[in-house]
């Protein structure tokens, strides 16, 4: 039975919040004004089963990175005759994703990683395997294929205090996250159906409070008929670098001349500080995989199969 099954691994859920993340009660007699009782039935058990699963699986399987594009809002600037602000935003979310491709690729190695851009999530979840991924240029390379069975989403974005408890497969892909945002994290991690993970599992990353100052870094910027191309190169050592010789900052403003533009990107954005947050992740990941039993799905109590997903 499952409780003689957890209680034999008690000294696991005693891994810190920070590295699990926190959650609200789910039995506060306040919670079920606005959530739907049968999503939280047997919540604790359901809990550690599910995400002693889905690490297991993990391990074996892949994280797929959302990365924005920002094309609603670009497209609104041009309609509008704003096109400078366009480029500059074009510009400056290529630079982002870049940094953010980059601090997963290096730091991330517990699961393989993968990259999207947002607009690409629903063809993800209704089962493409190809012609969605990116390569390190950014741009959708049709021979990318996603082959492993089991994955997750990561993103940068809010955590939420959810209003979603555990939901069965038949009908995930029909509830979605109405909870309240709590704050913004530098990682988050989502099921297919995009639904925020529920501890234990280490799902949240948090975001460091950064000043909203913006940094200047080089990109040649090359316009042609079909658009811009850009060629941006990572700076992995900026803070370093400046940490080991401040009176040098000065000199780092980048001077525009020709192709050579100044792209601005906020301090949050920099590969410096995704990467730290990727590094968490992936201690967090593998603590997390190195301390949690593992799952056999054919000794299970079936009520529990159709949450593993």
């Amino acid at each position: 039975m499952l409780n003689k099954f957890f209680a034999l691994i008690l000294g696991v859920l005693m891994l810190s919040d920070s590295a699990l993340g926190q959650e609200e009660n789910p039995y506060d007699r306040n919670t079920f004004d606005y959530k739907d009782p049968e999503q939280f039935k047997n919540f604790n058990k359901r809990s550690k089963a599910v995400s002693f699963w889905q690490i297991s699986e993990l391990k074996e399987g892949a994280i797929v990175v959302r990365l924005r594009n920002n094309r609603l809002l670009i497209d609104e600037l041009n309609k509008s005759g704003k096109k400078e602000l366009a480029k500059q935003k074009i510009m400056e979310q290529y630079a982002m994703n870049k940094n953010t491709m980059m601090a997963y690729l290096d730091h991330l190695d517990f699961c393989k990683v993968y990259f999207i851009y947002s607009n690409s999530s629903d063809s993800l979840m209704s089962g493409s395997r190809k012609g969605i991924f990116l390569d390190t240029s950014l741009n959708i390379n049709p021979e990318i294929e996603l082959k492993e069975r089991f994955y997750l989403i990561a993103e940068r974005d809010y955590g939420y205090n959810s209003t979603i408890g555990f939901v069965k497969e038949d009908s995930a892909r029909l509830v979605h996250e109405t909870g309240t945002a709590v704050r913004m994290m530098a990682v988050v991690l989502k099921n297919k159906y995009t639904h925020q993970l529920k501890a234990p599992f280490p799902y949240l990353v948090k975001e460091k409070n950064f000043m909203d100052a913006n940094l200047d870094f080089p990109m040649t910027v090359i316009e042609t008929e079909n658009g811009m191309q850009l060629q941006y190169t990572v700076n992995k050592t900026y803070f370093a670098e400046l940490a080991a010789n401040p009176k040098n900052k000065a000199s780092s403003a980048v001077q525009e001349s020709g192709n050579l533009k100044a792209v601005h990107v906020k301090k949050q954005f920099t590969y410096e500080k995704v990467a730290d947050a990727v590094k968490q992740l992936n201690e967090n990941l593998e603590r997390f995989y190195n301390y949690s039993p593992r799952i056999n799905t054919k000794k299970l109590d079936a009520r529990f199969l159709p949450y593993l997903y």
